[in-house]
């Protein structure tokens, strides 16, 4: 995997002073990454895709690994993401993207080879932001192991603007990680080595909230949790979800008090006992849309703006109407490509500013 050039986005100047600030999913936001769809492939398959992804993506996976996906679904894609960006300058935030990447080429260890990468669409799965700290995961597929690469020249600069820079120990990914059958029973992860999504984790300040799941396992969680100190606290939340896969599709809080759930995966934590508990409607996703990668459920990951301002897909009305009659902004955008390829405008970004300081929300 390579980068064929410079971001056409010009990177936060290194002599910037608190170039990294984020302790929650919802204070204003004033930077963020937005990831690019343009290069993507699909990913080389491997046993612990069984429980996350459709069904209907298992067969093509194994076939179509490393080669691109359908061009004019990635034109589309990517023309939602650049209309995106568009909306968040207008909003007054500032935008960087990633360098442009060649996901297509092969890459190896001694021990296993894929045949291709995946995207730079995602960076909320390879990297988070806690506080002052951007955190690079270590990702259970194999096909993402070098995907923090297109984000290395931001990171670079954030670190030079006085940033932190913690990465994960590289995994081996070696079969000892995976368990060896298609089974639809317990985690498709061992706890072999620390690996871990960095999706699957949900700040509060304070608190990070995150979801044992088949991209991070028990192993990962206690890293982070060393490696943070005392300064903060993590906790696993139990879900309704036997194909868990990323928390922000499961909740998402939406300001301080008010937590948006899902249904079908939320169980009641003591953790948000005072906290206003908001169902989301159901999805309005066409049935027959392309899907390669989630379930429509992606429709309620959402990035907020500020404590009452929210993005949401133009086409989720019922989400949208539960939303204003709370009392939030809705900043409406399409982006129902971008869902067909795993995620949604939470995915998509990494919040690098928002303002705002570390303080405990949870009880």
């Amino acid at each position: 995997m390579s980068t064929t050039g410079k971001s056409t986005t010009t990177v936060p100047p290194a002599e910037r002073t608190g170039a990294v600030n984020s302790h929650t999913e919802w204070e204003a936001l004033e930077e963020v990454v937005v990831g690019r769809m343009e290069g993507a492939v699909f990913p080389t398959w491997q046993s612990s895709m069984y429980p996350t992804v459709p069904e209907s993506s298992w067969a093509l996976f194994r076939e179509k690994g490393g080669s691109p996906f359908p061009a004019d679904l990635v034109a589309a894609a990517e023309e939602e993401l650049d209309g995106f960006a568009a909306v968040l300058r207008d909003e007054g935030v500032t935008v960087v993207r990633p360098d442009p990447c060649d996901h297509s080429a092969p890459f190896s260890t001694p021990d296993w080879t894929s045949r291709g990468g995946l995207y730079s669409a995602m960076p909320r799965d390879c990297l988070t932001v806690i506080g002052d700290t951007i955190v690079e995961a270590p990702m259970s597929w194999r096909c993402r192991a070098h995907e923090t690469a297109p984000f290395r020249s931001l990171i670079k600069s954030y670190f030079r603007g006085g940033a932190r820079w913690l990465p994960a120990p590289h995994p081996q990914l070696t079969d000892e990680l995976f368990q060896a059958t298609d089974r639809q029973e317990g985690w498709s992860i061992t706890d072999f080595e620390p690996v871990f999504d960095a999706a699957d984790f949900m700040r509060f300040g304070e608190d990070i909230i995150v979801q044992r799941s088949h991209t991070t396992n028990d192993f990962g969680i206690d890293w982070l949790r060393r490696a943070l100190g005392s300064d903060y606290r993590i906790h696993c939340l139990d879900v309704n979800d036997p194909h868990a896969m990323h928390i922000d599709a499961t909740i998402c809080p939406l300001a301080p008090g008010v937590l948006l759930v899902n249904p079908d995966r939320y169980r009641p934590s003591p953790l948000f006992r005072d906290w206003e508990i908001i169902e989301a409607p159901k999805p309005t996703l066409p049935e027959g849309w392309p899907m390669y990668l989630c379930s429509s459920w992606v429709s309620m990951n959402l990035l907020s703006l500020d404590e009452r301002t929210v993005v949401v897909e133009r086409q989720e009305e019922p989400l949208i109407e539960v939303l204003t009659q709370r009392g939030f902004r809705c900043v409406l955008v399409d982006f129902r490509h971008v869902y067909s390829f795993g995620g949604s405008f939470h995915c998509v970004t990494l919040d690098v500013r928002r303002r705002g300081d570390r303080r405990r929300y949870l009880n």
